[in-house]
């Protein structure tokens, strides 16, 4: 319920280009993508092999 007003509120608008919108999203969304599944994976592997489980 505290979130409420803040979404409310939303996000300010900013008049831009789509290529540059696009742009944006791709560079933060699909190589974000690609990198946090690998840093996810070593993260998980480093917990595993510091618990001793094989």
């Amino acid at each position: 319920m505290a979130l409420i007003p803040l979404a409310l509120r939303g996000v300010k608008f900013r008049a831009t280009h789509a290529a540059d919108v696009l742009r944006r999203n791709i560079l933060i969304y699909g190589v974000g993508g690609l990198i946090a599944p690998f840093i996810g994976i070593k993260l998980i592997d480093i917990v595993v092999s510091a618990v001793g489980i094989h």
